[in-house]
């Protein structure tokens, strides 16, 4: 019997470990979890020296085979860490500041479009592009972002009766949770509510559902066991599907 995806992947990582980016997560959730006390994240986090942040940003562009974890050893690389991924948290505006700073008078050895590329990376994961209340349903938040490509596909231009079909067919597959229009319309602000909640618990025909269940798997990349386990064709995450599994994973230790 031939394996499968699945075995292969956990094959190679019980002999070579984790990816780097898996391990990185979990580092930085665990920096998180030392800070939380009584259910309060700490964020009474120093800022750090321009040449200890200019230092870590080096180390995290130019060394992508070094895990954080082994660069945090040192100190004051961890403290960085803990300000631009923690502080920065409740405090985007001073880290933001902070990093401008940094552009504005660089130190030796980092260059203006090294800081410039590494503060576009870090926009990106801290603040900018914060999932919705909708995409926070997904079930699967590290392919959040092909289900959600695929849903602005199939949503193109429907408001009501439509747009039920397919949230009714995303839900029926074990993709999202709450589809109730008040979570969906925070990502697909275009469905009408009054039309859509009119459809939501119509019967559609076999024909209507399956069609739109195989442009589901087939757009996305999953097939179905039959015990209803979904199995993603391609286990490669993207860098915004491995920022939505970040944020998830945040926000679960800090609400």
């Amino acid at each position: 019997m031939k394996e499968s995806l699945e075995d292969i992947s956990a094959d190679i990582e019980l002999q070579y470990g984790k990816k780097n980016m898996d391990s990185n997560i979990a580092y930085i959730l665990s920096l998180l979890e030392a800070r939380m006390k009584d259910g309060v994240l700490d964020d009474n986090i120093p800022v750090p020296s321009h040449e200890a942040a200019a230092k870590t940003i080096l180390l995290l562009l130019d060394r992508p085979e070094l895990s954080w974890e082994t660069i945090c050893r040192e100190n004051r690389v961890r403290n960085v860490m803990e300000y631009l991924f923690i502080r920065a948290h409740s405090h985007y505006g001073e880290v933001h500041d902070f990093i401008s700073g940094l552009l504005r008078n660089y130190v030796r050895g980092i260059s203006p479009q090294t800081v410039l590329t590494f503060m576009n990376i870090w926009r990106f994961a801290v603040c900018q592009n914060r999932p919705t209340r909708f995409a926070d349903e997904i079930l699967y938040p590290e392919y959040a972002d092909r289900i959600l490509d695929t849903l602005r596909f199939l949503l193109d231009g429907e408001v009501g009766r439509g747009a039920a079909l397919v949230m009714v067919c995303a839900r029926d597959e074990g993709l999202v949770r709450n589809i109730a229009h008040a979570i969906v319309s925070t990502e697909f602000g275009h469905i009408s509510k009054t039309a859509y909640n009119n459809y939501l618990h119509e019967r559609f025909t076999d024909k209507e559902k399956n069609h739109t269940i195989g442009t589901l798997r087939t757009k996305i990349g999953y097939t179905k066991e039959d015990d209803g386990r979904i199995m993603f064709n391609d286990q490669q995450l993207s860098k915004k599907g491995l920022f939505f599994k970040l944020w998830r994973s945040i926000k679960s230790l800090t609400s």
